[in-house]
């Protein structure tokens, strides 16, 4: 064993280092360091697999690292519990990767970044795991719910308990797959068609989305999405299908006004625009001013006009639109949420949501959801969102607004639901005669969301 450490791991000990030592977000620091340091396609490749392989299977890692330390796992310095997490996925989940050099390579970056206690801890250690998986006394297959499917025992418990161990298995295996990339065709801009002819003149292969006809899934064959001159062009944005079913659901007309109160990063927000045919005015609204420029740069960059922004806290407007009651055709509550939904392309939720988190946003959607629909005029639309699958988050609250605002009803949307989405389940047809859409992703193929709309009596 000797030579430096492989530059693509060493990346990925410090990217994990930020994520989970400091809390940095897992895709904006992935976003970061690709751009930051040259690497091949292979490179890159690797890199992605390694470290989001190692976000997402943490709690199955540190379960068999706990069971094969002779000492507290806890009491171990930072930099061992990352470099051992890294060398067991490898050992676990890594195809390409031989045994040894899993163990060897990381053994390189120890020496580099604990002391000589630590190299000799991790070199030992990652041997007894790799002889016992090739023993088949260590199979992830073979442990129970939370351990197979790398959930903490609170969001394990979660989902038995919606959904039933047969469907919560079902669904948890659809957050281990690999995510696509799919794009929202701009279509202020240019046709369905002709941006698949210019992606595939840049080297990207597409195909057509499972939901709706704005989607196309693109297969990037080792092109970085910033360099097309296609996205910078503004001619399609990146945008989960199930997250696109918000405006299409809105089905907002050129020359209306309309409400966003929780918009950032503005990919709802620009669609919305791009259905009016940029006609009428959007205000877009956030708590958080550097997330608000993301709308404005989005916006700049699809060749939109019409959205306008402004700092604000969605739990109280009273302030900002006195003035405003009932003024808005449509009104758009994207709320916060526990982003269970979101496990395949934010696999750091898995080991930072709780239950007590959970309960604690249940108060912030119900005031969000209260004060946006005041904005609403009469005969107005009112959509609630969120990019979650627990129920009390959803029809939970959907079900207590209508009981606690009789001003509202409930607006169906089987009319004007996608042909694709509704072939999808036979129950997504009969949720939209109730202005409802709940998207699972093993059935739907997407990211876990939620959709309820309202309208506001005349």
């Amino acid at each position: 064993m000797s030579g430096k450490a492989d530059k693509s791991r060493n990346l990925v000990y410090h990217m994990l280092s930020e994520v989970l030592e400091k809390g940095a977000y897992s895709n904006i620091v992935l976003q970061n360091s690709l751009k930051s340091v040259k690497l091949t396609q292979e490179e890159k490749s690797f890199l992605t697999a390694l470290f989001y392989g190692t976000i997402t299977r943490l709690h199955t890692l540190d379960y068999y690292l706990k069971k094969n330390l002779k000492k507290k796992y806890e009491t171990l310095d930072p930099s061992v519990h990352q470099l051992l997490r890294m060398g067991l996925w490898q050992l676990l989940y890594s195809h390409s990767v031989p045994p040894f050099a899993a163990v060897n390579e990381t053994v390189k970056l120890a020496k580099l970044y604990t002391n000589e206690g630590g190299v000799r801890l991790v070199n030992a250690v990652l041997r007894s795991i790799s002889a016992d998986i090739e023993a088949g006394i260590i199979d992830p297959e073979k442990e129970r719910f939370d351990v197979k499917y790398s959930l903490n025992r609170e969001l394990s418990g979660c989902l038995i308990k919606w959904y039933g161990e047969n469907r919560a298995a079902s669904i948890a295996e659809a957050y281990l797959k690999d995510p696509v990339v799919t794009a929202r065709v701009n279509t202020f801009r240019i046709t369905r068609e002709d941006l698949v002819r210019r992606l595939n003149g840049e080297g990207v292969d597409t195909s057509e989305g499972r939901l709706s006809d704005d989607a196309l899934i693109l297969s990037l064959n080792g092109h970085a999405l910033y360099e097309l001159d296609s996205f910078r062009e503004g001619l399609f944005m990146i945008q989960d299908e199930a997250a696109m079913l918000a405006a299409i659901l809105m089905d907002p007309e050129g020359g209306w006004k309309v409400l966003d109160v929780c918009s950032a990063p503005g990919g709802k927000t620009c669609h919305i625009a791009e259905k009016m045919r940029d006609k009428g005015r959007i205000l877009a609204l956030d708590i958080n001013e550097s997330r608000l420029q993301m709308v404005e740069e989005n916006q700049a960059r699809l060749g939109l006009t019409c959205i306008d922004t402004a700092l604000a806290d969605a739990t109280d407007l009273s302030e900002e639109l006195a003035g405003y009651k009932g003024y808005y055709n449509a009104v758009l509550a994207d709320v916060p949420c526990s982003g269970l939904g979101l496990l395949l392309r934010k696999p750091d939720i898995r080991h930072t949501m709780t239950y007590e988190r959970m309960n604690d946003l249940l108060k912030v959607q119900e005031t969000i959801l209260d004060q946006a629909s005041c904005f609403v005029c009469p005969g107005g639309t009112l959509i609630y969102s969120t990019c979650t699958i627990n129920p009390h988050e959803n029809d939970g609250q959907a079900d207590a607004f209508l009981m606690s605002h009789g001003e509202f009803e409930e607006y169906p949307f089987d009319d004007i639901l996608p042909l694709k989405a509704s072939l999808q389940t036979s129950g997504h047809l009969m949720d939209a005669k109730r202005g409802r859409l709940k998207l699972l992703p093993d059935e739907d193929g997407c990211d876990g969301f939620y959709i309820a709309r309202f309208r506001r009596k005349e």
